[in-house]
């Protein structure tokens, strides 16, 4: 692990901390998780959540499903985190948890039919790593959904969003456009390349991880509650 992603982390998890000191913690994550509530209510058979925390996509799988959680880092398997994630979870599958970083996955090739990384590769040593360990371990035909931060959108992504800004400006209804920023500013900082960046975030490109997930079906590219999200689909051999 380097300075910098040690440096990173450890901002994380102060952010995390004060979160979780706060009153407003399991209202945070319902927000977050409110966009994917139906494709996670959908799966089943082994799910592998990559950098998972404290298990709160949990809430919202079936009982039936087999629930396992990778963190490189010992903060999630506090005491506190532990509590808060069981009551969050309510009736859903109590998680696996298994120590290690998403860049080296310790799971055999094929061994899971669906694998989540919600906002978890923004704060990896190697998101393409990540990317390509995904890929290996899904079993053919399975499914990865990989929801990214400060991702900078595409021009067309901008354009697609004039009009739901529109509907907000004429209608006083909030939250509709996909990009959670002022239409004005993200026109600036998409010109200028200078599309932020939060501290503890390392910067991915789109297209890094597409090259890397090339031979993948890409079924869904979309923007959800403002952040980037991919669905990909393992090829069998026959396709």
């Amino acid at each position: 692990m380097t300075c910098e992603h040690e440096r990173r982390l450890q901002q994380m998890e102060s952010w995390y901390e004060e979160l979780l000191s706060g009153e407003g913690c399991e209202h945070q994550f319902l927000c977050d998780y409110q966009p994917h509530r139906d494709f996670l209510k959908s799966l089943r058979g082994d799910v592998l959540d990559i950098g998972g925390g404290a298990g709160v996509a949990g809430r919202f799988l079936d009982p039936s499903v087999s629930y396992t959680i990778v963190e490189p880092l010992d903060f999630w398997r506090s005491t506190r985190w532990l509590e808060f994630g069981r009551r969050f979870r309510l009736t859903g599958p109590e998680p696996r948890f298994v120590k290690a970083g998403g860049e080296a996955l310790p799971f055999a090739d094929d061994s899971f039919d669906v694998a989540l990384a919600f906002w978890s590769l923004n704060h990896a040593a190697d998101p393409a790593r990540c990317m390509s360990e995904i890929i290996r371990v899904l079993r053919p035909g399975g499914a990865a959904r990989i929801v990214l931060e400060d991702m900078e959108p595409r021009w067309a992504d901008l354009i697609r969003d004039i009009r739901p800004r529109l509907f907000d400006r004429f209608t006083k209804v909030r939250r509709q456009a996909s990009i959670q920023m002022r239409f004005a500013d993200a026109l600036r900082m998409k010109v200028a390349g200078n599309w932020p960046l939060q501290e503890d975030h390392i910067r991915i490109r789109e297209a890094d991880l597409l090259r890397v997930a090339r031979t993948q079906r890409l079924v869904r590219r979309q923007w959800l509650g403002g952040w980037l999200t991919l669905d990909f689909v393992k090829r069998t051999t026959a396709n």
